[in-house]
């Protein structure tokens, strides 16, 4: 706890009171009053007045830096989100409000534990929570205790050694057969066609689909330089989501097809606009309404955006062998593509096996 000091000096031809303290490690100095109106009493209480927030963060640090709620929101969530898109702002909060605040939110941060987190961790593992919901919470406690670290409000990293526990198995993550698409595009008018193949086939995120505009298609590719998030034009989800990618011919004959539909051709129009030509298509709602129903009567009523973009990217694992080609085209990196997105249908397992079998009889 600091009091700073007083001096009387000179200033523009008169006696003033100069107060003298540090903040954030610099110190800073202010002009209180003139000597000539002002008491040495009444100026020191002037400086008290002006180091009470100091010091009062001064003891939070020193007792542990107040409850865990108030620096994440205070602190962690101010810095951090300085770089999250919304798409990442808006999960991210949530599952820091509903897995970390709600439980533990209340509680001083230097009396929380490793044991506790673990803990914390594990009911969420048992509570039959996704891997994905668990690796989060566990990234996050790990990101916001370095943080108290670095700021000095406590000495030991709880979420350091924190582990991964065991969730219940993950869904199988399922994909559309080349036939399935077919069949998908039989069920669908020009326009829900031409979503579905953007999506399935070049491997489009929705939001990079209707976020389109006509000066995007060129010369058989597209351009993807934007996405729609909530209605919002955006920049696409990462730097590797600004990339140009070449149509399939099937592709480019459902556009054809489809600009004869089109009022407005100007280049800045929107490739799928909204009733009112202003704004774009609300993908959510098209695939509710006309999708997602039509789908539903060929037996194809499990099939999602992410179903397309997944089926995009395990069927161009059949066509192409460098994955480092299928991650750009997809617009992510490679470990993404061949971890999360490619799936191994069965028969290529099996095709895999039989060549095995041929090898060593």
């Amino acid at each position: 706890m600091q009091r700073g000091s007083l001096q009387v000096v000179l200033h523009s031809g008169r006696k003033v009171w100069r107060a003298q303290w540090r903040e954030n490690g610099r110190g800073r100095t202010r002009i209180l009053g003139t000597y000539k109106e002002m008491t040495r009493a009444e100026a020191r209480g002037e400086l008290d007045r002006i180091l009470a927030p100091l010091n009062a963060g001064a003891a939070a640090r020193a007792s542990g830096g107040g409850s865990l709620r108030r620096y994440i929101e205070d602190e962690y969530l101010v810095v951090k989100s300085r770089t999250w898109k919304a798409s990442t702002r808006a999960t991210t909060e949530q599952i820091i409000a509903t897995h970390i605040l709600d439980p533990i939110g209340d509680r001083t941060l230097a009396t929380i534990t490793r044991r506790e987190l673990q803990a914390l961790l594990d009911g969420l593992a048992a509570a039959g929570k996704s891997a994905s919901i668990v690796e989060h919470v566990r990234w996050q406690l790990k990101a916001i205790f370095n943080m108290a670290v670095a700021d000095g409000l406590i000495q030991v990293q709880p979420a350091a050694a924190l582990v991964q526990p065991v969730v219940k198995a993950a869904p199988v993550k399922q994909v559309m057969t080349a036939d399935q698409v077919k069949l998908a595009e039989f069920c669908l008018e020009i326009r829900e066609r031409l979503l579905l193949r953007l999506a399935a086939v070049e491997g489009l995120r929705p939001g990079e689909v209707v976020g389109l505009r006509l000066a995007d298609v060129d010369g058989g590719v597209v351009h993807i330089r934007r996405r729609i998030y909530r209605g919002v034009v955006d920049t696409p989800k990462s730097k590797r989501g600004v990339r140009t990618v070449p149509l399939t011919e099937g592709t480019q004959r459902a556009l054809v097809e489809y600009m004869t539909w089109l009022t407005d051709k100007a280049a800045g129009a929107w490739l799928f606009p909204s009733e009112t030509g202003k704004t774009p298509l609300d993908y959510a709602n098209v695939f509710r309404r006309r999708i997602r129903p039509a789908l539903a009567k060929a037996g194809l009523g499990w099939v999602s955006f992410q179903v397309m973009r997944r089926t995009c990217a395990t069927e161009l694992g059949q066509c192409e062998p460098d994955a480092k080609i299928r991650a750009d085209l997809l617009g992510h990196g490679v470990d993404v593509h061949e971890n999360e997105y490619r799936q191994t249908p069965l028969e290529v397992r099996a095709s895999t096996m039989r060549r095995m079998g041929k090898r060593i009889q």
